[in-house]
């Protein structure tokens, strides 16, 4: 039976009096979210594409929801920044994002974003995905928040988020939520260490968890070749595995606030490209990051994903000692 609206305020507000508020020096949520991320990675740079989905709440207005004796919906999305409209539409191919799209079947996701492995060379070609940023993606809570919200899995939480944010079951974004649970859920592959985080400070604690705070980001938000057939004309294999650590994916997932699935597969392997783009009647040339993970193929041997690095997706790689 699903949960009720005042059942659902009291999922929402249990845990308050264990909840340390940390913030001195902060003058709104967002700058607390950026100090977490130094403590954890002090020498790493938070992106631009993460810097936009910060929590637009002041400390002020934080407190008092978690205060609240009472919750409005509407008003909670509006202030956190969240996309809580029913009727919300997301690319099949845009920053990442689609991995969790309901409206795309999982054929149309790999052909607009995944490649063939054997196109890693000089004067191999590729199709690059749809590069433009997704508007549609809401800001991530704070811990504090997201620590209080109906807990994230198992799938079958899904009614109480709906419920408490006033999402209808059947709309667009409900189905998109039960895709992005869906695969925050299921099993990882062999080999493979994956984490569904619905705050900034959750997702850094993985890749901390993993690396220390000796850790490499890239990123990637050019839009040049968009949805093109492109030419490689230079491929280099980066040395990406330090102490046998793989490097660490992290995609941004549509959900009505910020969640990323970040994973680490053994055996992936990152490339630096250099891509000929024809714009016009002009060749021009940008540079790109490619990751190839390798997944059993169910007979012995090993089938390489591969995708490129772009919009919110970012990547984590361990440091080489002495850079």
């Amino acid at each position: 039976m699903a949960a009720t609206r005042s059942t659902l305020v009291l999922l929402l507000l249990v845990g308050v009096s264990a909840i340390t508020l940390v913030g001195g020096a902060s003058s709104n949520v967002a700058e607390l979210q950026r100090e977490r991320w130094r403590e954890r990675l002090p020498e790493v740079p938070i992106p631009q594409t993460l810097l936009a989905r910060l929590s637009p709440l002041s400390l002020t207005q934080m407190h008092k929801m978690i205060d609240a004796t009472s919750f409005d919906a509407n008003e909670f999305c509006h202030s956190a920044g969240l996309i809580c409209r029913e009727d919300v539409d997301f690319p099949t191919n845009s920053g990442g994002s689609s991995f969790a799209n309901a409206n795309a079947e999982i054929e149309e996701v790999k052909e607009n974003v995944f490649f063939d492995k054997k196109e890693l060379r000089e004067s191999g070609e590729m199709i690059l995905p749809d590069l433009n940023p997704c508007k549609n993606l809401g800001a991530f809570l704070p811990r504090e928040l997201a620590q209080m919200m109906p807990p994230f899995l198992p799938t079958a939480n899904v009614s109480q988020i709906l419920n408490l944010l006033g999402i209808s079951s059947e709309s667009n974004m409900s189905r998109i939520m039960e895709s992005t649970l869906e695969l925050c859920e299921e099993k990882g592959e062999e080999g493979e260490v994956k984490r569904c985080s619905t705050s900034v400070e959750g997702m850094v604690e993985f890749v901390a968890s993993l690396f220390g705070s000796d850790v490499d980001l890239l990123t990637d938000t050019s839009v040049v070749g968009s949805g093109q057939r492109v030419k490689v004309t230079k491929v280099s294999k980066r040395k990406n595995i330090v102490g046998g650590k793989p490097p660490v994916t992290c995609h941004i997932f549509a959900f009505p606030y910020g969640v990323s699935y970040c994973h680490s597969i053994k055996g992936s392997e990152v490339f630096d490209l250099q891509l000929e783009v024809v714009q016009g009647n002009e060749k021009v040339r940008r540079n790109a990051t490619a990751v190839c993970h390798y997944f059993s193929d169910g007979a012995g041997g090993n089938q390489a994903s591969c995708h490129p690095v772009f919009g919110e997706m970012l990547l984590w790689m361990p440091r080489p000692k002495g850079d």
